[in-house]
């Protein structure tokens, strides 16, 4: 079941990865302005939060599989409406809603390959959910943009669709629900308050912010370095895939024996100075082999904090209580995308200098996260 579970997830990060190339093109060519068009990204994202939180609150409700169930019938709902879109708002009101459903099957997922893993081996597991959103990640933007060329954006869409359709079915056939009678009932017992303040819950959330702020200001920044370097528009996918491909390499090799030998603690610290030295070598980097070093660098601290701090959570969780964790987990990393992406515009217009900043923010992220972790024990619970 675990290995299906990560096609589902793979499934579930196409949704994002697959749109990267192709959204705002698709409301300029429905007549929206630069900044409306900002707009319909962003709904997507603001949304997308609500969804998180709400869906690790069903997922222990009700089920994981209910949970994934339900949201995967509304992603092709949503997903097919984007079809026959005639105007912006009608776009924006998809984007709303497409951004709550897809929000909601991320915890549910990740709560089910916690819950079925052995407590000894979720930070090997974790590494594999890695691969997972790295072939997303690697295939997702280059599939978008080919089928968006050849049958437009509205088709690419209903393609999208038929992909969930798949998912659909993978989950009604091969997923076994992993709670149980007694865990449901207990899902109300642990308040929303505890698991917020919960340090090593707290460590996790933290990470999540850390390294998806890191993801927000490359995405954003990356493309202005190559621009302002003379370099083909081109050279910023080759540069992320470069990323990915080194992240996938480590989450799915004989390495990703290390995540639970290894304290998580010790792995997130070194994963986030090595984003930071990344940060640093783009912003002096002055040349395609600099830039490619860099993300490749970047690629291997993406690696190792990932697992890390997915482990965190199906470490220091019950099963009655793990849903809800994911979803504010998952709420941090939407989060944290978005702050990275609006801290690098801020840096970028202010000074210059977005990744010697953001290298900056993540130090001192780190900093927080060294005073958290003393006197907790990272072992095995």
């Amino acid at each position: 079941m675990r290995k299906l579970i990560y096609v589902i997830i793979i499934i579930c990060f196409l949704d994002l990865f697959v749109q990267f190339p192709i959204v705002t093109p698709y409301a300029l060519e429905l007549g929206a302005s630069e900044f409306m068009a900002s707009v319909v990204v962003a709904a997507y994202s603001v949304t997308n939060i609500l969804g998180n939180v709400l869906g690790g609150y069903f997922s222990d409700r009700f089920g994981r599989k209910r949970t994934l169930l339900l949201g995967m019938i509304l992603q092709v709902l949503i997903i097919s409406s984007y079809i026959s879109t005639p105007t912006i708002g009608v776009l924006i009101g998809i984007r709303v809603v497409h951004g709550f459903t897809s929000g909601m099957i991320t915890p549910a997922a990740f709560s089910l390959v916690q819950d079925i893993s052995r407590r000894e081996a979720i930070g090997k597991a974790m590494a594999l959910t890695g691969v997972s959103i790295g072939l997303a990640a690697i295939f997702g933007p280059a599939a978008g943009g080919i089928l968006s060329s050849m049958y437009g954006y509205a088709n690419t869409y209903l393609v999208l669709a038929l992909v969930y359709v798949v998912g659909l079915l993978l989950t009604i056939v091969a997923v076994k629900e992993s709670t149980t009678v007694q865990s449901r009932r207990e899902y109300n017992e642990t308040k929303w308050t505890t698991l917020i303040t919960r340090r090593p819950l707290v460590i996790a959330y933290i990470s999540s912010l850390a390294l998806m702020t890191s993801m927000g200001a490359l995405s954003f920044a990356l493309p202005i370095k190559t621009m302002s370097l003379g370099l083909d528009d081109r050279v910023t996918g080759m540069l992320l895939s470069v990323f990915g491909i080194t992240a996938v390499i480590v989450f799915g090799s004989p390495l990703n024996n290390m995540f639970n030998r290894v304290a998580v603690n010790r792995l997130i610290k070194i994963g986030l100075v090595i984003i930071s030295l990344a940060m640093i070598l783009i912003h002096f980097g002055q040349g395609m082999s600099m830039l490619y070093a860099a993300l490749g660098i970047y690629g291997i601290g993406y690696a190792l904090v990932f697992p890390s701090m997915n482990k965190l959570i199906g470490q220091f969780t019950t099963m009655s209580e793990r849903g809800k964790a994911n979803g504010i987990f998952y709420a941090f990393f939407s989060v944290g995308s978005v702050v990275g992406s609006t801290l690098a515009g801020y840096f970028t217009e202010q000074f210059t200098i977005p990744f010697f900043s953001m290298a900056i923010v993540l130090i001192v992220l780190l900093v927080v996260f060294a005073v958290l972790d003393r006197g907790i024990n990272f072992k095995e619970v």
